[in-house]
């Protein structure tokens, strides 16, 4: 299609290809709804207004609204894809019929068990979607001493895949290397602004001059704060402020006060996923989940759906092609059902195509074989053993203080938690009745053999297992449980899985999902993986675990950039510092 298509359509010379008829369309640019229609030809909008019926010809596909409200289709700024479990080509499946049509993810997961090899090929795959993926470039530095990686980004690399078309920005820059103006960052940083591109920020828990010192480095936006005061701080510094609600992070509720309480200028503030995993898309939906809790909460509907569209394309600089219902735009299209507040999406258009309609996804997707890069990614270097998970101490001690990591299922944030244990046979034992339960993680790169080991709370299992291969920002195979013996047998079924979930209950295995793909990701529909996760939920919750989304908070228990541990196969690591903490304060 050639731009002059859409001058041509306009001008009443040829007809489109789409139209859409007697809609409400809502304009985010004007906060006006106005009924009238929307002419597209190819994939971009030619024409918006009362006159598009005009437009119609004998091979047009005409899809009558019958007066249902018409949104821009819906953009998740910050989004880890990999959380979800799904492949890119059935997460685009999944997140259609939700009325999102462009994401921004880091592909940071891939990258860290494949390499750029394997980033390559997913991104490939990514091409040939309809959704819009925008690559946003990692930023991370591993702390390669304390834990275990599979591939890993220089900052050479990182100049280079910046100029990738898709690449929008710098991702997730962190404060510690900012504000210590390590010259690697640094240069980052100013690659990234030299080439116009974003540098989406990663600041959680800072404030006052740490917080202006981070900005004025070039951090252009955050999505890490947890209450008001902290998301004004970031607004007023001149962030795009996005309010996270995920699966184990929960936060809009609260922040969205400084737009319900404090009547601020919404332009900068934005709602973004950063993880989820596929039942909350199942049960609750994407992008039209977090505006209608928005509209819940008491903001207007037309100003949370500029939060969900305008608002962040203009953050991520997109807005020439998406975010709004204006000639040249790319065709992203939203039909709404009912009420507005109800956010009920139920046709969509992507890039021009009709894509999902009255419940059914009407477009054919491209199937993907994917390489031996992408699967055979997990070896732990032969089978694991019940002793390899424990803390042990001097024979003649009878109880051990310990250092305990305290996870949350609401928050990323964790405590540094203290407990006295019983010691037995020179074991530290764990006190399910007190909720200190074993956790370890494996390393699965290497074939070492190493496994750190320590204490976590939080997660209440008053017997049995459960393990996974996903766990930022390393996806070493990472366990909690009640017993050694049972770690062993769900860590061990990991590994002959070659990456999954695992639940181990009464001494064998319960209930376990597959990912074959970087042992991230299932290439099952949607559909398929909820049934597993949401077995594996029902019997952690039967096991004592309360937590809405168990595996979700334990693939950020091994996150070791947030405060105060995380978890990785050389032990408990400090975020301040990222010194690894012995488990044991002192035993008597």
């Amino acid at each position: 299609m050639a731009r002059t298509d859409t001058i041509d359509v306009a001008l009443g010379e040829q007809p489109a290809d789409l139209v859409v008829t007697d809609a409400e369309v809502i304009d985010v640019h004007t906060r006006e709804i106005r009924s009238g229609g929307v002419a597209v030809v190819g994939d971009r909008i030619a024409y918006v207004g009362a006159e598009a019926s005009e437009m119609i010809g004998e091979e047009t596909t005409v899809l009558d609204a019958d007066g249902r409200y018409l949104s821009p289709g819906f953009i998740d700024a910050h989004i880890h894809v990999e959380s979800t479990l799904l492949t890119p080509t059935e997460f685009t499946k999944a997140v259609l019929q939700h009325g999102t049509t462009a994401v921004a993810t880091d592909l940071m997961e891939v990258t860290i068990v494949s390499g750029v090899d394997g980033l390559e090929e997913i991104l490939d795959e990514c091409r040939q979607l309809p959704l819009g993926f925008f690559y946003m470039v990692p930023s991370f530095m591993e702390e390669g001493d304390v834990q275990t990686v599979g591939g890993k980004l220089e900052p050479e690399l990182v100049n280079e895949l910046i100029d990738l078309p898709e690449a929008m920005g710098l991702a997730e820059v962190l404060v510690p290397p900012v504000l210590d103006e390590n010259p690697v960052v640094t240069e980052m940083i100013e690659t990234a602004i030299e080439k116009n591109k974003t540098r989406e920020g990663h600041s959680p828990d800072t404030y006052g001059r740490e917080l202006q010192a981070y900005v004025g480095a070039g951090a252009t936006s955050d999505h890490e704060s947890t209450n008001v005061d902290e998301a004004l701080g970031k607004l007023r510094a001149g962030q795009w402020v996005y309010m996270r609600e995920g699966s184990a992070s929960t936060d809009l509720e609260s922040v969205v006060e400084m737009v319900t309480e404090r009547d601020i200028d919404t332009r900068r503030v934005g709602m973004i996923s950063d993880d989820i995993d596929a039942l909350h898309i199942d049960e609750k939906g994407h992008m039209d989940h977090k505006i209608r809790l928005a509209v819940d909460a008491g903001v207007d509907p037309v100003e949370a759906i500029q939060m969900a569209t305008i608002n962040p394309a203009e953050g991520m600089r997109i807005d020439e092609d998406y975010g709004s219902i204006a000639p040249g735009k790319f065709a992203d299209l939203v039909l709404l059902e009912g009420e507005l507040a109800d956010c009920a999406v139920s046709s969509v258009v992507a890039k021009g195509e009709l894509l999902y309609d009255s419940g059914e996804l009407t477009g054919e997707l491209p199937s993907v074989d994917y390489s031996e890069t992408l699967r055979d990614t997990v070896d732990v270097g032969g089978e694991l053993h019940p002793d390899e998970f424990t803390v042990t101490v001097d024979e003649s001690a009878t109880e051990a203080r310990v250092n305990v990591l305290g996870a949350s299922g609401s928050t990323l944030l964790k405590e540094a938690q203290e407990a006295t244990l019983p010691v037995v046979d020179s074991v530290v034992r764990a006190d399910p009745d007190d909720d200190v339960l074993h956790i370890a993680s494996v390393d699965r790169y290497e074939a070492s053999g190493r496994v750190g080991t320590g204490f976590v709370s939080g997660f209440g299992l008053d017997t049995g297992a459960f393990a996974t291969s996903v766990g930022h920002d390393h996806h070493n195979v990472t366990v909690v449980g009640a017993s050694p013996d049972e770690m062993a047998v769900a860590a061990n079924r990991v590994a002959e899985l070659e990456g999954g979930l695992v639940v181990v209950r009464d001494g064998e295995v319960a209930a376990e999902l597959r990912l074959p793909v970087c042992g991230l990701l299932s290439p099952e529909p949607i559909d398929a993986v909820t049934d597993r996760l949401d077995e594996m939920n029902r019997l952690l919750d039967e096991m004592g675990c309360e937590m809405a989304s168990p595996f979700m908070s334990l693939s950020f228990v091994t996150l070791i950039y947030i405060p105060a541990y995380g978890i990785t196969d050389y032990g408990l690591v400090e975020a301040d510092g990222f010194d690894v903490v012995d488990p044991v304060v002192e035993t008597t």
